[in-house]
Parts: structure tokens; C-alpha cells; sequence
């Protein structure tokens, strides 16, 4: 493609939710075209486009563009070029346009489609309406008609994507919902990535942030749901262990990656320096302990939760956008995903029409103990490990915020302080 268009996809990417490198600096390096998805020289055409991001200090990251070519766009035009056997034509976001991703769901639900791997092409109607789902941050999601779901994994790494791996493992699940393909491609440089994935769109639900958010405004308890939600994590976690297997780790190997990521969370957000010796000794109360690890959520907060009438619904398996595909795979402990939920009930507390009012905060606390309960059934967790795990996440979300929602950063900020206060 010509720098003109190169210009333009970077306008795009570094403006989008999905986009990890915020606040840093970087440029769009490349764009590697994989082979078409549609049929070769038909119109409108797809494929998706590897762009390559690469920062001031040399290192690259690659994120999945899905490009159409049209003469007739139905969506916002990105730019315009001369294509090998398709002329002149205009570049469009193919997800965002419905030409093409009609056309780009005709050719994949071919079940001997190249670049696709079903467990059930049937289940994909190709003539389904499309239209984006605007809740997505790390990736996006592209809703068929109201039952399915075709997911684009933005950032790529080689390798099997966790949330194909785990939806896979956890086929049949009542709390889960079900996988029907996946659709691959070669990296530039080698290595096979997931790219997208097709699945099942959980009907009658809403999303648990926002539930929960409503449930705090209007001051209605919501402690029988969250111990509900505690004892689908605890579903969840017995199946992973069973699929994927469980393993030990050292209290002080745990510490001292936490402690990692502390320094580089102080680097990036210099608020963090004046309780960086106090969140430290939190951590280092792991010294000297052997935790049990298997594979987990690794990114859990309501937001990756859909509430039902009498029925909780766990989504998105793919961990924290910020670390690598090789931490985010790595077993760890299941108070991990835990303190997540945990740090998430806090966050609601925002949605009170007094959030630091003696109100909010007895709200939130009947929630994060509920569910607590509800996952631990009879056994507690030691209080050590808990409090590691939820200042590690609120370190995270600190860094998290400072890039993508600085007005947000006071809440995470204001728990790193309370925890390594409250623990030391």
C-alpha cells in the first residue's frame, strides 16, 4: 500500500479501544496482506492485513487488521488504492461494512474454507445481519443476527488464542458459551496465530457491569447473585484444572515477578513511588510459602460476565491485554482471577450517587464477601495470598487507566494505597 494509506491505518489503530500502545511512542511500521478470504478478484474482497507497530525502543507488536476492497463502501473509507485484479477501489474496515462481511461470511462457512477450522460451520448463517458490538476494548465483536457471535483478536502472538483454547476445553459447559471455529493465519516472520473466532451469543442477558453498576445507583443488595457468580468461577476452575491439569509454584518466585511489575508500574506512573516500599512488603509475605497453579481466567472483573435471570455466564478467556500470550498462558493461582472480581466490585462503587459515602462502601462489601463466600464454600483463602493478588491487579489497573482512561485512575490508585496500607 502506498504512505498515504499507510497514514491513514494509523490514524485508525492508534485511535482504537483495541489499541495497547497508548501514550507510547510508536509508529505503524508495515502492513503484511495475508491471502484473500473471499474469492480471488471478486468484489467486495477481504483479507485480513498484519499491521506491524513498532516503539521508540525497538521492540514490535502486531495487531490484526480485516480489510475490505470495495468500489461501493457501505462504512467510513479509510483510503483509496489501485489493487492487482481488482482495479480501483476503496479500503474499508470489512467489520464495520455489511458488503463485505456478507461476502466474507459466504466464503468462510464454505466448511473446506482454507483458513478456517470448524467444530460446526451449520451453526453460521452466512446471510445474517453484522453490526459491531461497541462493548469491546482489547478486541472486537461482530454480532450475527442475535444468537452468534464472530470475535477478531486484535493483538497477535503465535499460537493458539486462550480464549479458542479454553472455549474449547470447556466445550459443554453450562456457564460457558459454545465454540464453533476458528479462523487462522500466518504471522509475518512465521508462526500460525488465531485470528477470529465464531461463537455462541448467549441470549436473554445483560452485561454484569452494567447490572451491577444499576443494582449499586438504586442500593439493591446483590449478595445471593454474587455468591451465585462465586460458585460459577469455582465451576470454572474445577474443569480447567481438569483439562489442562494443575502444578506448584514458589510463594517467593510469585513475589518477586509481582514485585516486577510493581517497579514497572512505578516507572510509567510516578503516583505509585510513595507506596512502592509498603506494596512491596505485601508481596513478599509470599516468601516462603508453595502455592497451587492451573490454568485460570486471568482477567476477571464483571465486565467479563453476562447476568441471566437466575444465571451467570463467564466470557473472554483471554487474560490481561497488557502481558504477553506466554504470561498470560503460564498456570497461576486461582485467587488471581479471585481478587479480580474482587477489585471489580469496587469498581461499581462509582455508579452510587455518593461513591465514597459509608453507603457505597457497605454495598460493595456485601458483594466482594458473598462472592468470596460463595467461592470458597468452606475453605477460606489465606489472607496474605488474597491481598497480594488484589494489589497486583490494582497495580495493573493503575497502569491501565494512566493509558486508556485517566479520569478513571484514582479508583485503582486509591486501592493500591488501601490494600498495602490496610495489609502492612
Amino acid at each position: 500500500m502506498t504512505e498515504q494509506p499507510l497514514a491513514a491505518w494509523w490514524e485508525a489503530i492508534s485511535g482504537a479501544r483495541w489499541f495497547a500502545g497508548k501514550g507510547l511512542s510508536a509508529t505503524l511500521a508495515e502492513l503484511t496482506p495475508l491471502p484473500w478470504l473471499t474469492p480471488i478478484g471478486q468484489l467486495p474482497a477481504v483479507r485480513p492485513e498484519i499491521a506491524t507497530i513498532r516503539y521508540a525502543g525497538g521492540a514490535d507488536e502486531q495487531y490484526l487488521l480485516l480489510v475490505g476492497y470495495t468500489t461501493e463502501p457501505e462504512g467510513a473509507v479509510v483510503g483509496s488504492v489501485t489493487e492487482p485484479g481488482l482495479g480501483a477501489v476503496h479500503v474499508v474496515q470489512a467489520s464495520a461494512d455489511g458488503a463485505c462481511m456478507r461476502a466474507l461470511l459466504r466464503a468462510l462457512t464454505d466448511p473446506e474454507h482454507p483458513a478456517m477450522e470448524w467444530l460446526d460451520a451449520s451453526a453460521i448463517d452466512p446471510e445474517a445481519p453484522s453490526r459491531v458490538w461497541r462493548g469491546d476494548q482489547s478486541n472486537t465483536t461482530i454480532c450475527l443476527a442475535e444468537d452468534r457471535l464472530f470475535k477478531l483478536f486484535r493483538k497477535l502472538e503465535p499460537g493458539r488464542n486462550l480464549d479458542v483454547e479454553v472455549l474449547a476445553a470447556l466445550s459443554g459447559s453450562e456457564v460457558t458459551p459454545a465454540l464453533y471455529g476458528t479462523l487462522v493465519g500466518e504471522l509475518p516472520g512465521g508462526g500460525q496465530a488465531d485470528l477470529g473466532m465464531f461463537v455462541e451469543r448467549i441470549q436473554g442477558v445483560r452485561d454484569g457491569w452494567e447490572w451491577a453498576c444499576e443494582m449499586c445507583a438504586d442500593e439493591r443488595d446483590i449478595a445471593p447473585e454474587a455468591s451465585d457468580l462465586g460458585r460459577a468461577l469455582a465451576q470454572v476452575h474445577t474443569r480447567l484444572a481438569d483439562a489442562f491439569g494443575t502444578s506448584a509454584a514458589s510463594g517467593a518466585e510469585l513475589a518477586s515477578a509481582m514485585v516486577s511489575r510493581l517497579d514497572a508500574a512505578v516507572a510509567q506512573v510516578p503516583a505509585l513511588a510513595d507506596v512502592r516500599n509498603r506494596a512491596e512488603a505485601v508481596f513478599r509475605a509470599l516468601d516462603g510459602a508453595e502455592l497451587a497453579t492451573q490454568r485460570v481466567h486471568g482477567d476477571f472483573h464483571l465486565g467479563q460476565v453476562l447476568r441471566g435471570s437466575d444465571s451467570w455466564t463467564i466470557i473472554d478467556f483471554e487474560g490481561e491485554p497488557l502481558k504477553p500470550l506466554a504470561e498470560r498462558r503460564r498456570p497461576d493461582s486461582v485467587w488471581r482471577d479471585v481478587a479480580g472480581m474482587l477489585r471489580s466490585f469496587d469498581y461499581v462503587r462509582g455508579a452510587h450517587p455518593d461513591p465514597t459515602s459509608s453507603r457505597a462502601g457497605a454495598w460493595s462489601r456485601s458483594a466482594r464477601r458473598a462472592f468470596l463466600d460463595g467461592y470458597c464454600s468452606s475453605a477460606a483463602p489465606e489472607p496474605s495470598v488474597l491481598h497480594a493478588y488484589e494489589l497486583d491487579k490494582a497495580v495493573y489497573e493503575v497502569v491501565y487507566e494512566t493509558r486508556n482512561r485517566p479520569e478513571w485512575v484514582h479508583i485503582p490508585l486509591g486501592a493500591v494505597h488501601d490494600v498495602a496500607g490496610r495489609t502492612t
